[in-house]
């Protein structure tokens, strides 16, 4: 098995979350043999960060956006069985999760995992993320960011989590790719609303550094962010250096989400 192991340096259910109006949902697919998209974890297990030996805890019903498949391995008794290996990306998981975990030894990257035995079903997209159909790899919609060419420690970003949160990373003096990003603002989603390609998402407070709107004075939807997916990509570089990206307008401003890196 191949997959990619691409850190995110050029750019990307909670339960009781309420969903109004229609986002096209879909399950994960299938790309050249591979599942990529949402899934939930069916136990807890352990996983090494990407480029290091050191283990994280996924535990049990954890929504995740990952890639994986099964391949065939031989187990003590010599028999061929066919055991799920993936690799997950951590920048849209909620940092309730990823607080404890340790820095990434020299060598290592924070913003993924390895590529290792995983037990995890495929799902629908929850309704509160920005990227509902057309999975283009594991970082597709995990991270918004104003410019294509992002660059991590100068420029901030902001994600939409796996649990149901907006979550804000402002710009950092420094920026170490080892270090579990932690957000300046965060708020906890209670509404969305889906119109087309417009989707709506309401919190109690505003999230620092991003474009939402007030939209009520009480409540636990006071405040509004709108993004509305453009219809076409957008691509930067070319030839085997060509990059896509899903272009919204949020807040009436432009963010760019990774869709897919070269092949």
């Amino acid at each position: 098995m191949k997959l990619k192991g691409v850190i995110l340096g050029t750019v990307a259910l909670a339960l009781g979350v309420v969903g109004f109006g229609t986002a096209q949902s879909a399950s994960a697919t299938v790309i050249h043999g591979v599942t990529v998209g949402y899934f939930r974890a069916t136990k807890t297990f352990k996983i090494n960060i990407y480029g290091t030996n050191q283990k994280v805890t996924i535990p049990k019903n954890t929504v995740v956006q990952a890639e994986a498949n099964y391949i065939p391995v031989t187990n003590q008794a010599g028999q061929t069985v066919q055991v799920q290996s993936g690799d997950i990306n951590f920048l849209n998981l909620n940092y309730k999760l990823r607080q404890n975990w340790p820095k990434a030894h020299a060598g290592g990257t924070a913003s993924f995992s390895a590529t290792a035995r995983v037990h995890l079903k495929p799902i629908a997209a929850p309704v509160y993320m920005p990227v509902q159909t057309a999975i283009g790899s594991r970082e597709t919609g995990s991270v918004l960011t104003r410019k294509m060419t992002q660059t991590w420690g100068k420029d901030p970003w902001f994600t939409i989590t796996t649990d149901g949160y907006v979550a804000h990373f402002a710009a950092l003096k420094k920026w170490n790719s080892r270090t579990q990003p932690k957000p300046n603002s965060s708020a906890k989603i209670t509404k969305t609303k889906w119109t087309g390609r417009t989707e709506k998402v309401y919190y109690r407070h505003h999230v620092k550094g991003v474009p939402d709107k007030r939209v009520a004075k009480r409540g636990q939807a006071q405040y509004r962010l709108k993004l509305v997916r453009q219809k076409k990509l957008t691509s930067h570089g070319a030839g085997t250096s060509l990059v896509q990206y899903t272009h919204f307008k949020v807040g009436g401003k432009n963010y760019y989400t990774l869709y897919n890196m070269p092949n």
